[in-house]
């Protein structure tokens, strides 16, 4: 140890002299918090340390300062901030100071620290922005409690860097290290390890200071749209301030001029100071640099002197706000002066401030302890509590800063909206295509030319792009080519000529979307200045233009169509956004025209500004599911107004748009801020139309305070998301929050997101690209991300309104969410591994909370019940890591479920370090001694943090063993530490929440793994190369493909891939056989270019047909795919190509994205569960691990039928035949054999029983199960209690809720009826529409007493060559018929067989013996009640009862018993009466004290003296509970007390006179009345016995 201590100190002195690793520029407040109780002989290496890491910085005033303090049982300061400013001095304290042997306070210190050393007092400038950090070294365990003073550091936004030696606690250290911990947390095992850590840790120290100190350009989120402003601040520098609080006033200068955005362009700042004289400073044109302005803020001197404010203020008027000295007011650029006062002034105010406002400047006064508060009104602007600050004192002076920039540059941003409202972005687009004659070219000119000269053209005002079109786009200027009218004018006039073509309007205006309206060519959309597209046309376009124009409109701008020449009308009114559509017919009509448009652009015409829902109206979705739904909207500052009302227009549409009532969808509204406010709850609205009266009501509020989410998420779970407010999460309704947000937030949002979602709640995050480069949207969000977390970049809100209909309404499309094939295929469990030895390697460190240790082991158990456990199958184990291995249990432990549950449940979070790579290797031995040889090996590893070792060794030599790992991390996990473990099978997730979320995503690449390995497979690729894919989306497209081909077996004898694709016409782009290697499809893929012309799909399937031949290198004998991509609707019919690709048996998968429509997606596929759409195709990721599970999964022939039944007048006759026939008849349909093809997999029956209700919604529904007894009679239940009508609406209603949900290849409808009533046409086109939809067979059976049986079969189809035999409940044989059929249907779709022959029925066999006694069945319908009966009889008289019990006065007893019953006393014995005076007898008992008589005045005789009692022992209570007792000897206090102890019962026994015992049991008889319960009883009785002794003595 001496020799290293040696040489560290040789390594320090040779530091000294090493050019400094921080630069120059950095700044920073840094300060060392020491454990000093350590061995003497390990003092050298920390001080070496601490000289090494300090020795790297430029220590000086006004760069980093460094303090130091130490810690034991108590802390002490070394040097503040504010001691040293020369590196030698540092360095010289540091090799001197003692260290203190003691406790290990570390709690304590921290608090320490922030008390005394991170004070503006002590040196510290977290007021003028400069990064504070502090470095903690510890090398034991604290002794308190650090969860407080650590949170204190965060909340004062001090970053701490903890590093520990030796026996420090890791977890210690991740609690009080600021985030990430792999950043700020560094661990050694000795003090040797110091020497090496300390260059890192001075270069993160450098990095920390570098990245967090605000640069001089640093500009305020706040005011970022500010930025046209002129400002000018007057200080009071007069006696009564001070120089002290002078210096707070510099300070709170320099917060609020550093987060403007400060240059001669931009903001302008002025300065002037003044008390009874004027100290100009500088003036607004003086310094154009943020730099130099705050550097001449921190040089200006502090002056004395009285109060002048009102001759100041006419001074900056007449002076500072003129053209001269900078002033830009003629421009329309906001004036601003802003006054900095701590007393009343001396002269008059009121005159030199109106006369600033009148000439338009916003005047903001802050005030110190002013007590004329009057005074100070008169100056500001209104209103006052805008424009107004008064502070207490000039300590929190600083505290106002941020309130008072934001307020600022939220009114100059209103000033800028103000001036550029009249304003706008305007781009023309005219049709010069071939068929454009000349004339009609040279109206556009003109009206093109016109417009233009009516507008006041110039960089801050209007801006205008020209472009023309034929076949292709063409862009003749930009928004910022020219800035001038004269420029464009010459343009026009000159370059404008035609460029002929043919006519693609739609494709035009999606080029005017790419090329125009982006920020990088001058659009303005993000500061809100409206942007109009004026598309001239000569007639009709040969592509589709209302997708183009939609697009548009999403993207906020307003289309107006104009028309000429041959035009189509209806072509116009699908681009115009209503009511801007023109039509140019004559030269009158140019004029006309022409001002119209003119005006509405310049904001003068009457436009009828409509929002979506009233546009066009949205139908409501018909079948919503239910759901609570909340929005969470951040109140606007920087987007404004305009941006509040697209929020508000967005809330409409989605409002309209679903179905909105109190047992259907419930909307709640929530704004916030730094605090949330509930605008309205779950359950305030009963109907869309009071919700939309309440909104068009709500009022821009501004944004005030610091945007804190993580406060209104748990505002949502604690106060939103309840009953009392609405909410039905109880009773399983689904909850979903959306989340709008465009700013950081200030607070965390992890945990209270995590515990929201944890409560059952969906949450969408939405927000602003600003907000979306932190990662705040993907922790708030649900998993996944890219379905939950939607980054706009103009409020897009359309997309959220898709997604939340999707969510909503899964019949509008199918969405991944509801018909993935992963779900559906997984729900019987991953069935094809057969055997598998799998480990689960979880992370059991102490950074990891008890309930997220209890998340982990809930996603083991999730994950096991997946697979088949067992010796001979699936085993599983699990090991705990931290820095020491803890092995729970082995793979062949616990061979069940129910074992295997009962361990994980059990194992204990051990806590510690995170030592993940020593843990791999520990797992290559665990492997070899415990796993099965020929058995695939599995290892899923679980972490929340980055490793405190290197794990890509261990986790290679875990690989070359044949282990595949999954590596799965949480929170502060490191991704590129998890590829390096897991390379490709890395999954993460923000909280453990969600790890219940990707649990079958990792349990399907587990099983895909294994099926996939010998799978044959010929999958064919069809892309949409049409012009609506932008060339950013083809290439994600292509990356979609590009990650399959990486998922699948590629070979010329397992997969293969082919790609065709196609726009108008298709081309060919690769065979099947072409390629057998992933490098080559690759290569082939990236190779592809864009096509860009129409959507003809029909076309592109006829074309793809030929390509699975075998003459194309296709292989019939295999399973054979096409999956199709597409973003559009098909112009040409896709119906007919599809079912002749399915009839070869190829299994189609669509995916739609954007304009892709469901309905068309479904003709393609003939099956939902196959049919995928994203709102983008960013959300394509992992879409290609779900689909490849399905191709190599074996395809089974499952069959999904429905039952239905039509009784318009239900009998009991027909109910007791249904009764008995329907459980017979599906329980012979459930048992439906394989089939003859060779369809891999069990064929199996779903059944599923369906009541429609009059107008369509469901009263009844099974859901599809097994054969179930139970479910059949509920299903007849509930059809006795109604009655439906055999017409089209009944039949379609049933087919559309029946197809609903279903995924099985086969599909058949089930309907009894007792007739038809409806027209047999109607009835027969209904049935064609159910074939359509992909029904595979509809089948009916007659009720006794229909008529016309054979009506009923001209609506069916799908049955065999039986089809001539109706089918009737009377047919003895019905279910044998059925099943049939049945068996027919699934021939035909499954096995492409349409002949199917039966043997003849054999005969029927000798009856059976009697079965054994059936269960109890289930209760009858209740019968029709009977005809009341008349009044019988009166009845005989019955006999006497019997003589009730009599008391009578008994004669008195020799003594009393008493018997006490828990609450009663029973006294037996009353006294008798006075009998004739006898003899005198020995002396009785004393009687009863009579009645007090009369007084009297005669004093009768002295009576003799009374002989002594003597004593008994009377036996009072026998009780079984001691305690009351000890009650009743407490009342009696010091009376003799015995107690006694007879067969296990305690009871007491008084030694008192027989006349006390009759005393205590009156009073307590009395006392029974007034105690509350039998307890009090003894109490009281004992009392009353003393009392009555101490009465007697």
């Amino acid at each position: 140890m001496c020799c290293f201590e040696g040489r560290l100190f040789r390594t320090w002195k040779r530091a000294r002299e090493v050019e400094v690793v921080c630069r120059e520029a950095s700044v920073g407040d840094v300060v060392f918090l020491v454990d000093t109780s350590i061995s003497p002989q390990n003092t050298r290496s920390v001080r070496g340390f601490l000289s090494m890491v300090v020795n790297g910085f430029n220590i000086s005033k006004e760069a980093i300062r460094v303090g130091l303090a130490q810690y034991s049982h108590e802390p002490q300061s070394e040097f503040l901030l504010s001691t040293y400013h020369r590196k030698g001095e540092v360095l010289r304290h540091i090799q001197r100071f003692p260290f203190t042997p003691g406790g290990h306070k570390m709690g304590l210190a921290l608090q320490f620290l922030l008390d005394h050393h991170f004070q503006e007092t002590a040196g510290s400038r977290a007021s003028q922005g400069v990064p504070q950090v502090a470095v903690v070294i510890s090398a034991s365990p604290t002794e308190d409690q650090v969860q407080e003073p650590a949170e204190a550091f965060r909340s004062a936004g001090i970053q701490l860097f903890a590093v520990g030696v030796g026996d420090a606690v890791p977890g210690e250290l991740r609690e009080i290290a600021s985030s990430p911990s792999e950043k700020f947390v560094s661990f050694v095992s000795n003090f040797s390890g110091l020497g090496s850590l300390a260059p890192k840790l001075r270069q993160q120290l450098c990095d920390t200071l570098t990245k967090a100190a605000p640069p001089v350009d640093h500009v305020s989120p706040a005011c970022r749209e500010a930025a046209l402003a002129d400002i000018v601040f007057l200080v009071d520098s007069s006696t009564s301030i001070g120089p002290q609080n002078f210096q707070k006033v510099k300070n709170f200068l320099h917060s609020v001029i550093l987060g403007l955005d400060i240059s001669s362009d931009q903001v302008r700042v002025g300065l002037a100071q003044y008390n009874d004289n004027i100290y100009p400073a500088f003036q607004l044109n003086q310094y154009p640099l943020k730099g130099v302005v705050l550097e001449q803020i921190r040089n200006l001197p502090y002056r004395t002197g009285g109060t002048n404010t009102g001759s100041a203020l006419e001074f900056i008027r007449t002076n500072y706000l003129t053209e001269a000295a900078g002033s830009r007011a003629k421009d329309g650029v906001p004036q601003i002066v802003i006054l900095v006062t701590d007393g009343e002034s001396n002269d008059e105010v009121q005159e030199a401030a109106d006369k600033l406002k009148e000439d338009g400047v916003v005047v903001y006064v802050v005030g110190v302890n002013v007590q004329d508060v009057q005074e100070l009104q008169t100056i500001a602007s209104e209103p006052l509590e805008k424009f107004l600050f008064n502070t207490e004192n000039f300590n929190i002076l600083q505290d106002f800063s941020g309130s008072i920039l934001q307020t600022l540059c939220s009114a100059v941003e209103g000033k800028i909206k103000e001036s550029a409202q009249r304003y706008a972005d305007v781009v023309f687009l005219a049709d010069t295509s071939q068929n454009t004659s000349q004339t009609s070219f040279q109206w556009m000119q003109n009206f093109i030319s016109r417009v233009v000269g009516m507008l006041d053209i110039g960089r801050d005002k209007y801006q205008i792009g020209l472009a023309q079109y034929g076949a292709q786009g063409h862009t003749e200027f930009l928004l910022n080519t020219y800035w001038t009218q004269d420029e464009m004018m010459a343009h026009i006039r000159e370059h404008f000529v035609p460029r002929g073509g043919s006519r693609r309007t739609g494709k035009a205006l999606r080029y005017l979307h790419q090329t125009f309206f982006q920020e990088a060519v001058g659009s303005r959309f993000l500061q809100g200045v409206p942007q109009y597209a004026v598309v001239i046309t000569a007639g009709k376009s040969e592509d589709e233009v209302r997708d183009a124009a939609q697009t548009l409109r999403e993207k906020g701008v307003r289309v107006m169509s104009v028309g000429v020449q041959d035009f189509d009308k209806r072509e116009l009114e699908e681009m115009g956004t209503l009511p801007l559509v023109y039509e140019i017919q004559g030269q009158e009509s140019i004029r006309r025209v022409m001002q119209d448009v003119s005006e509405v652009i310049q904001g003068t015409g009457k436009l009828e500004t409509k929002n979506e829902a009233e546009k066009e109206p949205v139908m409501a979705c018909p079948t919503a599911i239910p759901a609570d739904l909340v929005f969470l909207i951040e109140e606007f500052s920087r987007a404004g107004q305009s941006n509040f009302q697209l929020v508000v227009s967005f809330l409409k549409t989605t409002i309209g748009s679903l179905s909105i009532h109190p047992d259907v969808v419930r909307v709640g509204l929530v704004f916030y801020s730094d605090e949330p406010r509930l605008e309205f709850a779950l359950d305030a609205f009963q109907n869309p139309a009071q919700i939309l009266e309440h909104l068009d009501k709500l009022a821009y509020r501004e944004r005030r305070g610091k945007t804190k989410t993580g406060t209104a998420l748990g505002f949502l779970r604690e106060k939103v998301f309840i009953r009392e407010k609405g909410s039905r999460s109880e009773q399983g309704v689904q909850q979903v929050a959306v989340v709008i947000t465009e700013s950081f937030s200030q607070d965390n949002v992890s945990r209270p997101a995590s515990l929201l979602r944890r409560a059952g709640v969906t949450i969408y995050a939405v927000g602003t690209q600003l907000d979306s480069e932190s990662m705040d949207l993907e922790k708030i969000a649900s998993y996944p991300p890219w379905k939950h977390v939607i980054p706009l970049d103009y409020l897009q809100l359309a997309i959220v309104g898709s997604k939340i209909k999707n969510q909503l309404c899964p019949e509008i499309v199918g969405t991944r969410a509801f018909v993935s094939g992963m779900g559906r295929a997984l729900q019987e469990g991953c069935v094809h591994i057969e055997k598998a030895d799998i480990y689960f390697l979880i992370d059991g460190s102490g950074s990891i909370f008890h309930s997220d240790f209890l998340e982990m082991k809930v996603f083991m158990n999730e994950v096991i019940k997946m697979f088949h456990i067992g010796p001979d199958r699936v085993q599983f184990g699990v090991v705990q890591y931290s820095d020491e291995i803890n092995s729970q249990f082995t793979l062949n432990q616990h061979p069940s479920v129910e074992r295997l549950k009962v361990a994980i449940d059990g194992i204990q979070q051990k806590g510690g370090g995170t030592m993940t790579g020593q843990a791999l290797g520990n797992m290559v031995k665990i492997f070899a001694d415990t796993a099965r040889s020929n058995v695939p090996w599995y290892l899923i590893v679980i972490t929340d943090g980055q490793s405190m070792d290197p794990v890509a060794e261990a986790a290679e030599a875990l690989r070359g063993d044949g282990v595949t790992i999954y590596a799965i991390g949480v929170r502060d996990a490191n991704t590129v530490e998890l590829r390096e473990i897991a390379e490709d099978r890395m999954f993460f997730v923000h909280d453990f929440d969600s790890l219940k979320a990707i649990q079958q995503e990792v349990v399907q690449d587990i099983c895909s793994s294994e099926t996939c390995k010998n799978r044959k497979a010929d999958i064919i690729f069809l892309m949409d190369g049409s012009e609506s894919i932008s060339s950013k989306d083809f290439e994600k497209m292509k990356d979609f493909m590009k990650r399959m081909v990486n998922q699948s077996n590629i070979g010329a004898d397992e997969i293969r891939i082919g790609l065709l694709q196609f726009s108008s016409n298709p081309q060919e782009e690769f065979r099947l056989n072409q390629y057998s290697s992933k490098v080559d499809i690759h290569r082939a893929i990236s190779n592809v270019k864009q096509i860009s012309d129409g959507t003809y799909t029909g076309k592109a399937l006829r074309f793809t047909l030929p390509f699975f031949g075998s003459s194309r290198g296709g292989r019939p004998s295999v399973p054979q795919y096409l999956i199709v991509i597409t973003d559009g609707v098909a112009h040409d019919n896709v119906a007919v190509p599809a079912q002749a690709l399915r009839d070869r048996n190829i299994i189609i998968f669509a995916i739609g994205v954007g304009e892709a429509k469901n309905a068309q997606l479904l003709e393609i596929t003939n099956d939902q569960s196959k049919v995928y759409y994203e709102e983008k195709f960013d959300s394509l990721q992992n879409l290609e691990k779900e689909i490849l599970y399905r191709v190599c999964i074996p395809q089974g022939c499952n069959v999904d039928l429905s039952v239905g039944i039509d009784l318009s007048t239900p009998t009991r006759q027909v109910q007791q035949r249904l009764q008995g026939l329907l459980p017979e008849l599906m329980q012979e349909l459930a048992m439906l054999s394989n089939i003859s093809c060779g369809v891999p997999g069990q064929t199996n029956v779903m059944l599923r029983y369906l009541v429609p209700g009059l107008k369509g919604q469901l009263i009844f529904d099974s859901g599809f199960e097994k054969y179930s007894d139970e479910a059949i009679q509920k299903f007849l239940i509930h059809q006795a209690a109604s009655s439906n009508h055999m017409d089209a609406d009944f039949l379609h209603s049933l087919g559309n809720n029946a197809i609903r949900l279903s995924s099985a290849r086969v599909k058949v409808l089930l309907v009894f009826t007792d007739g038809l009533d409806d027209d047999l046409e109607r009835m027969k086109e209904t049935s064609e529409l159910l074939r359509k939809k992909g029904f595979s067979g509809l089948l009916t059976i007659g009720l006794e007493g229909v008529h016309k049986l054979e009506e009923l079969q001209e609506l069916e189809f799908g049955r065999g060559f039986a089809y001539t035999q109706p089918l009737s409940i009377t047919l003895q044989s019905l279910p044998s018929i059925v099943l049939k059929q049945l068996d027919t249907i699934v021939e035909r779709t499954c096995c492409n067989i349409y002949a199917k022959c039966f043997g003849e029925d054999g005969h029927r066999g000798d009856a059976g013996g009697p079965g054994r006694k059936g269960e109890r069945g289930v209760d009858g319908l209740p019968g029709h009640p009977g005809e009341e009966g008349a009044h019988g009889e009166r009845g005989p008289r019955g006999l006497p009862g019997l003589r009730g019990d009599e008391g009578c006065r008994g004669m008195r007893g020799p003594k009393v018993s008493m018997t006490w019953s828990c609450e009663t006393i029973v006294l037996f014995g009353l006294t008798g009466p006075p009998g004739q005076r006898g003899e005198r007898g020995e002396p009785g008992l004393r009687g009863d004290p009579g009645d007090p008589g009369i007084d009297g005045f005669i004093q009768g005789p002295k009576g003799e003296k009374g002989r002594r009692g003597h004593q008994v022992r009377w036996t009072l209570f026998t009780w079984g509970y001691w305690y009351p007792w000890e009650q009743m000897l407490s009342g009696m206090g010091d009376l003799g007390i015995q107690t006694a102890k007879k067969t296990r019962v305690e009871f007491p026994s008084c030694i008192v006179s027989e006349r006390m015992i009759w005393h205590c049991c009156k009073l307590l008889c009395r006392s029974q009345m007034r105690l509350g319960s039998a307890q009090e009883l003894p109490y009281a009785a004992g009392a009353a016995i003393k009392g009555k002794q101490k009465e007697k003595k």
